[in-house]
């Protein structure tokens, strides 16, 4: 999440203000390690997907490392803003990768694949069970038969531990911001409001972005997927291939259509 312009197209959605900066905010991340877990799961199951489609792609890291690695990669995102900085990187590597804007709930993604994405959390944004069943079963319109989707989670573990009550924040010559979280248990919702002000031609401008995240229980999401007509391949903690369990902070799933 690096342009020195914004997109308005979408204000209202997560990421259409913070897009610019989204990279750097997230450059602690170790997007290599991500891309050789993806792998591993690839070989554990015996998959050798060519086409695989990215949903929630944000500005294209992992498409493009995948595309760099020998995949040929769709991604889409349901922010316009993210998808612009997707595609200025895909056409600064000279990688023929298609992104799209769409919201993954409706699926309007034509084509096949061989595998299927959704990194870093990105379920947690669908807030209601009925809406991830709707994003399943629309997947198998486009998964080809034997196709893995692979799939993380954020727990509540991890919401507890290093996201309630929490502020942190950053300044430089272009922009700044202050992120709070605050994890609310009752509904099981883990809320980041960023106050974003960017400085441009002598200009200050200030806007706000508020994250909403349902964070489900590791068995619920589970059987959502077998409801749905997937076999559980695996629910795997963080980087391995260890069950996963409530205690897990990250959780990868591992699906494939029944």
């Amino acid at each position: 999440m690096r342009h020195s312009k914004t997109h308005p197209a979408d204000p209202e959605l997560p990421y259409s203000q913070l897009a610019p900066i989204y990279d750097h905010v997230m450059r602690h991340v170790d997007y290599d390690r991500w891309a050789d877990y993806i792998q591993s799961i690839f070989e554990r199951f015996g998959a050798t997907p060519k086409d695989i489609l990215e949903l929630a792609c944000g500005t294209g890291v992992m498409a493009c490392i995948l595309d760099d690695r020998g995949y040929r990669m769709t991604g889409m995102d349901r922010s316009e803003s993210m998808i612009a900085v997707a595609r200025q990187k895909a056409l600064d590597g000279r990688r023929s990768i298609a992104f799209q804007a769409g919201d993954m709930v409706g699926m309007p993604v034509s084509g096949s694949y061989d595998a299927v994405l959704c990194l870093y959390d990105s379920i947690n944004y669908i807030m209601d069970e009925a809406d991830i069943a709707a994003m399943m079963i629309g997947l198998h319109g486009v998964l080809n038969a034997g196709g893995l989707f692979v799939f993380d989670v954020c727990t509540e573990i991890n919401s507890r531990r290093y996201f309630h009550n929490q502020v942190d924040q950053e300044s430089n010559g272009d922009y700044s911001y202050v992120r709070r979280c605050e994890y609310v248990p009752e509904s099981r919702v883990q809320v980041n409001e960023f106050q974003l002000t960017f400085h441009r031609g002598g200009k200050r401008y200030a806007t706000r972005e508020r994250h909403e995240q349902r964070i489900y229980p590791v068995a619920r999401l589970a059987e959502i997927c077998r409801q749905s007509g997937y076999r559980v391949l695996g629910a795997f903690d963080g980087f391995s291939f260890q069950e996963a369990s409530e205690r897990s902070n990250r959780v990868h799933y591992v699906v494939r259509p029944a």
